[in-house]
């Protein structure tokens, strides 16, 4: 009789620490992935099909809707305020017929009204006929140039109500492309009940439509994005002129610009602070991403953050893991073309608290110190190679999306900079990319 009894004693311990072990378990993990950070990837096919999907994620109905090229930037780039104060999402399409997705999604979202931002050279009378085909209003909103559809859209949201504060960005650097880094980083000021307009301006001059649009807005203050290099103490000095008290918010690059704009946003030195537990990413490298996430983040409360496509800027890992910041998710937008898994991987582990993951040996050597131009041992070119004339730049039969964008030099207009839009007659439309 004593055996048994001591057995079944035995067989209740060993049942007792199992409940007593699977219920530490059943306590322990659940908590330890509720605390968990996330990082969720939106993207599509192609840009029109990436702004779809951040549709999809961000609105369950959009009466109105954005619309504005895949092609280029200058249209959409100061448009997160106008989308946050209609609580609409921006989708791109292709500029000479409507992107399928796009058509599907506005059906999908019960949209009544869209406004197209530039005029036809920028999406066309086709895309808008197309829009209206679904029994959906369509209207325009489009300037002469990208700095009077910046400033078309600023009016337009403060038609009736007083401005306290405007965003100044640069709206074309010399060469043409990638002026939209500080503009679309101004998105983290565009959330909230009274968000933040942004007028574009030449690097070393105040358009005069971005004068008159200042003096319409009568803001209290101006906040210029980006640092001398981007917008001169000139411009500065043209919006002080006007009797408003002007800022300057900058970084040492673009990355750092955006930390610096969402930092200030997440303060609440400029209107509300922004909720602080999304941080909506997308690449620094292109805009058509940066487009959409704007008004996803301007929606969800959310600051925009600027990231290389290959390995996270130090800057933006900093300020991830600092007291300060505590995102309980990150949404990525752009696919890993845009954004690789490493950087994802990498802002994964930020806020999170964990190691920095290594960076992946490809992306190393695509920062090391270039090759030797010449073969050390090599024979010596000829003089008549030494001194050939160099090739062309862009090759003459050139795909149309690789060529300069902007008016031809030869004419009248081509030496203004404002007019350097490619909606203008002096350049006409480029031709169309299948893929977009």
């Amino acid at each position: 009789m004593l055996v048994p009894a001591l057995l079944a004693h035995a067989r209740l311990q060993v049942t007792i620490l199992g409940v007593l072990a699977l219920t530490m378990l059943a306590t322990v993990l659940p908590a330890a992935s509720a605390d968990a950070s996330e990082v969720e990837r939106l993207h599509g096919d192609n840009r029109a099909a990436t702004s779809v999907e951040v549709a999809r994620v961000g609105w369950d109905a959009a009466p109105h809707v954005l619309l504005a090229t895949s092609r280029d930037y200058p249209d959409a780039v100061a448009a997160a305020a106008l989308a946050s104060s209609l609580d609409a999402p921006i989708l791109l399409t292709n500029p000479w017929s409507l992107s399928p997705s796009v058509a599907t999604v506005l059906e999908d979202l019960g949209t009544e009204q869209v406004t197209v931002l530039g005029g036809p050279s920028a999406v066309s009378d086709e895309v808008v006929a197309a829009v209206r085909d679904l029994g959906i209003e369509a209207e325009r909103l489009a300037g002469d140039n990208r700095y009077a559809t910046a400033s078309d859209i600023a009016t337009h949201v403060y038609a009736d109500t007083q401005v306290a504060t405007v965003a100044l960005a640069l709206g074309n650097h010399a060469t043409g492309r990638d002026a939209w880094p500080d503009a679309l980083s101004a998105a983290s000021l565009a959330g909230g009940d009274d968000p933040v307009p942004t007028l574009l301006t030449l690097a070393d001059r105040l358009p005069g439509v971005t004068r008159e649009a200042l003096e319409a807005l009568a803001p209290e203050r101006v906040v210029v994005l980006g640092g001398t290099a981007a917008v001169s103490a000139t411009v500065v000095d043209a919006v002080a002129d006007l009797g408003i008290t002007v800022e300057r918010l900058r970084g040492e690059d673009r990355y750092a610009t955006s930390i610096a704009v969402a930092d200030i946003a997440m303060s609440g030195e400029i209107g509300e602070p922004l909720d602080g537990s999304i941080g909506v990413f997308a690449s620094g490298e292109d805009f058509a991403d940066a487009l959409g996430a704007g008004a996803l983040a301007a929606r969800r409360s959310a600051p925009l953050l600027l990231v290389p496509d290959d390995v996270l800027d130090d800057d933006v890992d900093a300020y991830l893991r600092s007291e300060g910041t505590a995102f309980e998710r990150i949404l990525l937008v752009g696919g890993t073309a845009a954004v690789s898994d490493h950087v994802l991987s990498e802002l994964d582990a930020a806020i999170n608290g964990e190691p920095r993951p290594a960076a992946p040996r490809r992306a190393t050597q695509r920062h090391a110190a270039p090759r030797r131009a010449t073969p050390r041992h090599a024979a010596p070119r000829s003089a008549t190679q030494r001194h050939a004339a160099p090739r062309r730049a862009t090759p003459r039969h050139a795909a149309a999306h690789d060529r300069p964008h902007g008016p031809s030099a030869e004419h009248p207009r081509a030496h203004d900079p404002e007019n350097n839009d490619i909606r203008k007659d002096c350049w006409p439309p480029l031709a169309p990319v299948a893929r977009w």
